[in-house]
């Protein structure tokens, strides 16, 4: 169905300007996002069925139309507080929350670091670059999803912690679980399934890990989540397992390191728990896969070619 004919900047304000009702998701359930995404579903059906002339399935369409469903007065018994429609918004618009994800792996100049610039001229030459990153930001989002609404970033971002607080995060684990894990690194021969925005995705869950986890440092409770809570992650494969547990554990690649700096295993399985708590052989091939497709240039030792 479409609904009315004001602009998109126009429905942004409406729907946007009650966002002093917003309660961080509190009152959102587990089972309320499943009973929402279920009746999007629908609702794409039965327009898909009744639109044949309109394409949509187009992500600047399918945002544009959602804006104006949200801002009709008509559906205030359906979704009636500002919660429930900006959660509407982002999983009928950008389910997957890759706005949140591009926006994680993008090298945006802090707004911190403009602010704590004493020199006048440095400061507008940071405000300009920020400028250009955010340009830039955006324009890969609508490559992405179609459309950006600056304002979505942020409510993304909170729905996603409080998915994985709801989810829960297991710490304290005492069930011994690190080894299980990686002896699924047999199971990894390659690493082609994993592209840059699945690794975009996968440093966004490692970033909540280090943010929300009573202790990031917990190796075994970490395994113990990839193990057992893979579905709440959104990790869809061992390939994604494993390479979510290096960008935790091991992000400069320091197993790698070790073995490229040793002459023989038991050399490389000495150093390696000593210094980061774990070893496994099928590891070093996995980060080496790793590092030959998503930073070739990363010189880990005086070794490396």
């Amino acid at each position: 169905m479409i609904y009315g004919t004001k602009s998109i900047n126009t429905l942004q304000r409406q729907l946007h300007s009650r966002s002093v009702s917003f309660n961080n998701f509190k009152n959102i359930t587990v089972q309320e996002i499943e009973d929402m995404k279920e009746t999007i579903a629908a609702k794409k059906k039965f327009s898909e069925a009744n639109n044949k002339s309109i394409d949509i399935n187009s992500g600047l369409t399918n945002y544009q139309n959602t804006l104006r469903y949200l801002t009709n007065p008509t559906i205030s018994q359906e979704l009636k507080t500002f919660d429930e429609k900006i959660l509407y918004l982002i999983l009928s618009c950008d389910p997957e929350l890759l706005m949140m994800e591009t926006f994680i792996g993008s090298d945006i100049t802090p707004s911190s670091r403009i602010n704590d610039e004493e020199d006048e001229k440095k400061k507008q030459q940071l405000q300009a670059k920020r400028k250009e990153e955010l340009d830039s930001f955006a324009n890969k989002v609508r490559e992405l999803i179609g459309f950006y609404d600056p304002n979505l970033l942020k409510y993304e971002s909170i729905l996603h912690r409080g998915l994985m607080k709801k989810a829960g995060l297991v710490s304290d684990v005492k069930t011994p679980s690190l080894e299980s894990l990686l002896k699924r690194t047999w199971m990894v021969k390659n690493i082609n399934i994993i592209n840059n925005q699945s690794l975009i995705r996968l440093r966004a869950i490692a970033n909540m890990w280090l943010n929300e986890a009573k202790d990031p440092q917990d190796l075994n409770s970490l395994a113990y989540n990839l193990l057992n809570r893979y579905r709440d992650l959104h990790i869809y494969n061992v390939e994604e397992q494993i390479i979510l547990f290096i960008l935790i554990a091991d992000p400069e690649l320091d197993l790698l390191r070790i073995f490229e700096e040793e002459s023989n295993y038991k050399g490389i399985q000495r150093r390696a728990i000593a210094e980061l708590g774990f070893y496994n052989k099928g590891l070093i091939n996995v980060e080496q896969l790793y590092h030959d497709k998503f930073e070739p240039d990363k010189k880990l030792s005086a070794w490396t070619i």
